[in-house]
């Protein structure tokens, strides 16, 4: 799967001489080369959104919008193995537009399945030892990355859940009297789109698995085995029947708290090393090197589900890393092909064998006259 041409206007900082960035990235290795602040990583950012509609750094897709505009738009052209697609999102403040070769579509999952993409940023590096909502988050786009109609599945769920919690929250601070009967018209939607959610979710991990831990094997050392387990916020909620129970069981502490305490929300993602959490017992370099594996074990995975390669964007990974840790990551990204968008602030940090092209970014936009020339480290 390759990204062929990217357009955008009104997209954050980015913009070319008449307002619009025209892209047409190299086929192997992208390296954005530029100073901190000028727009490389919301060239990522935009093809991110492209794959899963969701920002790795933003909550609303309205702050992804320029300050000089009240719209923004991203339009591409993908190859596959299906063939080309012309892929369009329109923002503006409050609304979205999709379209899928020119035509309008409303469901999400028509629009993603389009563009797999696998994002690494230097914060996932923290995976470990970050709140369990990123890692929730990091495991629905891989979901996503497999099965396209999860996007919708959990939308669905977050919208029961925001709708609960809103009453929940009202009657904790005495403002309504909650009928029963809204709250298990409330808890059966929750019931029914969590327990689809959560089964995707074990589904992806257990055949995420035992990749990651050949990836761990080839990036950490042979002695040493990575698992990675779904952590249920109440052992009886992992089905459909047992996530209600849950929810009924827990109603009363719901109305005191204001908010609901069981389901996929809570959920969390374990990474053990040696049999045991390695947020607890693994050094940074095991937790980096465990991550990485993480992503290896990502594309390959996506990879064998969709029998192609996905798109993967590194941000400013590369200066985080130690010069082993570095070099591992090269090495395999050599081996394992694909498109690869990286950001950087030095080139020389991109030691890698295929060919690649370097693209310089300047307050927004592409600038030199190099960037179109095509170098070999």
């Amino acid at each position: 799967m390759q990204l062929e041409r990217l357009i955008l206007q009104g997209f954050r900082n980015l913009h070319g001489p008449d307002g619009v960035l025209q892209w047409h990235p190299h086929p192997r290795f992208n390296l954005i080369v530029g100073d901190n602040g000028q727009g490389k990583t919301n060239l990522l950012e935009a093809v991110a959104l492209l794959g899963g509609l969701r920002s790795f750094r933003a909550n609303k897709l309205a702050e992804c919008i320029s300050f000089s505009s009240d719209q923004a738009s991203i339009s591409a052209i993908v190859a596959g193995k299906a063939g080309p697609r012309q892929l369009g999102l329109g923002l503006t403040h409050g609304h979205r537009r999709l379209m899928v070769d020119g035509k309008n579509v409303t469901a999400a999952s028509a629009f993603v399945g389009n563009l797999a993409a696998v994002v690494f940023t230097t914060q996932d590096l923290q995976l470990p030892h970050a709140e369990p909502e990123a890692r929730r988050r990091w495991l629905d786009r891989m979901v996503f990355g497999h099965q396209p109609a999860h996007l919708d599945e959990l939308r669905r769920y977050e919208q029961a859940l925001a709708s609960r919690n809103a009453l929940l929250r009202r009657h904790a601070l005495g403002q309504l009297r909650i009928d029963p009967d809204m709250l298990d018209v409330y808890d059966g939607l929750l019931a029914r789109h969590g327990a689809l959610v959560m089964q995707r979710r074990f589904e992806i991990l257990s055949d995420f698995a035992p990749k990651l831990r050949q990836a761990f094997v080839q990036i950490a050392a042979p002695g040493l085995a990575a698992e990675v387990r779904y952590l249920l916020k109440d052992p009886q909620a992992v089905d459909e029947a047992g996530l209600l129970q849950a929810l009924t069981d827990r109603r009363s502490r719901d109305l005191a708290a204001g908010h609901t305490t069981v389901g996929p929300h809570r959920d969390d993602v374990g990474f053990d090393l040696l049999g045991r959490p390695a947020h607890q017992h693994a050094s940074q370099g095991q937790c980096r090197a465990l991550v990485l594996a993480c992503k290896i074990a990502e594309i390959t995975s996506i990879e064998a589900t969709l029998g192609e390669a996905p798109l993967l964007l590194l941000d400013d990974v590369s200066s985080e890393l130690d010069a082993t840790r570095n070099a591992a990551l090269m090495r395999l990204l050599d081996e394992l092909g694909g498109q690869v968008v990286v950001t950087t602030t030095d080139a020389k940090h991109i030691a890698v064998a295929a060919p690649r092209q370097i693209f310089r970014v300047q307050s927004g936009q592409f600038v030199g006259d190099d960037f179109e020339q095509e170098e070999q480290p």
